[in-house]
């Protein structure tokens, strides 16, 4: 195959992934502002919504590193096409469930089961295989360093897109019709199924691997995912998800509590923080971060600091612009530590441990959001702002980590 066929090849694969990825997280992101007051209604108790919420970032931590294994050994094709039927089956059944629930309002155990199982279990397996096929493939692709920052960022741009339209239309529907909107968004999933069975190649195309500026030419990068220099990244990933859950999970109720607003005005006001904070994801990763040339590790650090900043903010602010702008600052703080950590792996690794670094990625950062939206309300119990200062704390040590350790 010429270069020039090969290049050709590989960018629509890249496309395609792209929109499965897009479309996966939309399906995530949809929810966010809707669920909790949703919650509520449905009676359900704060500790029942958080742990429908971590049952899906649990499963995700589980079965991330067995994705990992089957991009590497079957490629990234398979997996996405069953990682998208996946993911609209558990929508799917997610949303009869819901629509069952608002029209018979009683005991709520079964509804809550129902809604644990389509969603924590279905839905959370299915999501889990996305992010773990599409940074293989990137990093099988991209020839040069610098080459694989871009791409990872790029997917994490279409994540960003994702973050950013996904609690717009959760707002909308809010107004409008929630259980109608997300059939549709079911209907979409199955959609993307298609586009990828259609457009994906069969035949994964393969680059020459980077190596990374600690691992030069003649040390080549590692294939032992015990490096001593892999567990603060890790570590880093997953407390820069642990915060994007706190800050998930709290900001609805921050803003019905604080400024004392009903359920529709709450779903609105913080599906426009979440959207607004979403943007720079969009924007940063997916043109700012492949033209600053910077290196991973100064991109996640640098990341970490705003983002610690944003929270600081979040804590403390007392009207509704305040919020959406300081829910902006932490977007773009963890707009440019994901990417930056997640290629930082990516780096210290050969081409043949792609989809399992992957997967142990994803699997770490799994672990915050499972244990971000039951220490949420639990911190939340106790003082509206805690979340929110908690998570600066803890981004400002991932920071420290990262700063002063020798990687």
């Amino acid at each position: 195959m010429s270069a020039t066929k090969a290049g050709s090849v590989r960018r629509s694969g890249l496309v395609v992934i792209s929109l499965a990825v897009f479309l996966g997280y939309t399906g995530q992101q949809v929810l966010t502002p809707v669920l909790p007051p949703l919650a509520r209604e449905l009676s359900l108790t704060e500790f029942q919504y958080g742990l429908l919420v971590s049952a899906s970032a649990l499963l995700v931590a589980v079965t991330s590193p067995l994705w990992g294994r089957c991009v590497d050994r079957w490629g990234a094709r398979p997996v996405l096409l069953g990682a998208a039927l996946g993911a609209a089956l558990g929508l799917g059944l997610f949303t009869a469930v819901l629509d069952y629930g608002l029209r018979h309002l009683g005991d709520p155990t079964p509804v809550f089961y129902g809604l644990l199982i389509s969603r924590g279990v279905l839905f959370g397996v299915a999501l889990a295989a996305l992010p773990v096929a599409a940074q293989s493939y990137v990093a099988s692709v991209t020839p040069t360093a610098e080459q694989r920052v871009a791409g990872i960022a790029r997917i994490g741009a279409t994540i960003g897109l994702a973050l950013v339209l996904g609690p717009g239309v959760g707002g909308l529907l809010a107004r409008v019709d929630v259980v109608g909107g997300l059939y549709g968004m079911v209907l979409l999933l199955l959609l993307g199924a298609v586009a990828l069975g259609v457009g994906l190649p069969r035949r994964q195309p393969s680059g020459d691997a980077p190596a990374d500026a600690s691992h030069p030419a003649s040390d080549p990068p590692p294939e032992d995912t015990r490096d001593v220099g892999v567990w603060p990244l890790l570590v880093t990933g997953a407390g820069i998800y642990l915060s994007t859950s706190l800050l998930q999970v709290s900001l609805a109720f921050l803003v019905q509590d604080r400024l004392g607003l009903d359920t529709s005005a709450t779903m609105g006001l913080a599906g426009l923080a979440l959207l607004v904070g979403g943007l720079p994801m969009l924007v940063v990763q997916g043109l700012v971060i492949p033209r600053l040339g910077w290196s991973a590790l100064r991109l996640v650090r640098a990341g970490l600091g705003v983002a610690a900043l944003g929270f600081a903010a979040l804590a403390l602010a007392p009207t509704g612009p305040l919020i959406v702008a300081a829910t902006a600052l932490a977007g773009l703080g963890h707009s440019l530590a994901i990417p930056g950590n997640l290629s930082a792996l990516s780096l210290r690794f050969g081409p043949r441990r792609q989809g399992r670094i992957a997967g142990i990625a994803n699997s770490a950062n799994a672990v915050g959001l499972v244990a971000g939206p039951i220490l949420a309300v639990l911190l939340y119990d106790r003082a509206a702002g805690l979340p929110f200062v908690i998570g600066a704390v803890v981004l400002t040590l991932l920071c420290s980590l990262l700063s002063f350790r020798k990687m």
